[in-house]
């Protein structure tokens, strides 16, 4: 299987769900991507972390075994040597889950913001290339001013100059399709 393109709800999902479900920084190579979606619709507000399972790691086994035995844990679906976790989305969260949904990252709460931040910046925070990415997330979630210029003037043609709205939200557009995963 080829390396997946990570996607956004893993950038800013992923640490909210961290705060009650024990994701190991050990196995985070592991996990390969995380979705909001299922393709046959069976599970609402949910999250799903799609991770390759190394059963002959007993490390890997007990990392498994406090996953599942969590209390948001709906199941789990095997897919040769991954696995597909489902957990019930933290109801805390639940805003910023369906903010996410809509784009519109600067409407999370400024204690999922500093989680999000902190859950990157132990995981890559010692690294020049981690940092950059932090500092993106960071800009994104609070409308930086200089993130704005540099998005306006990336889109900028000399002839048709781009100015956004101080509204704007600075983060991708979610699309549902690359949050979905398929349980076919």
């Amino acid at each position: 299987m080829s390396k997946l393109k990570y996607n956004i709800s893993k950038t800013y999902l992923l640490p909210l769900i961290s705060e009650l479900v024990d994701i190991n920084p050990k196995f985070i190579d592991y996990l390969e991507n995380t979705y909001m979606f299922d393709s046959k619709g069976e599970y609402k507000d949910c999250f799903f972390i799609y991770h390759k399972f190394n059963f002959k790691n007993p490390e890997f086994t007990a990392y498994e075994n406090k996953l599942v035995n969590n209390e948001l844990f709906i199941k789990l679906i095997d897919k040769d040597e991954y696995v597909i976790y489902i957990f019930k989305f933290p109801e805390e969260y639940l805003p910023e889950y369906d903010f996410l949904k809509n784009g519109m990252y600067s409407l999370f709460g400024n204690d999922a913001k500093q989680l999000i931040i902190r859950f990157w910046t132990e995981l890559y925070g010692k690294h020049t290339v981690g940092l950059r990415v932090i500092n993106k997330i960071k800009q994104i979630l609070y409308k930086d001013k200089i993130l704005k210029k540099e998005i306006e003037q990336s889109l900028s043609t000399p002839k048709s100059p781009v100015i956004l709205d101080d509204n704007s939200e600075l983060g991708e557009h979610v699309y549902i399709e690359n949050e979905t995963i398929n349980l076919d």
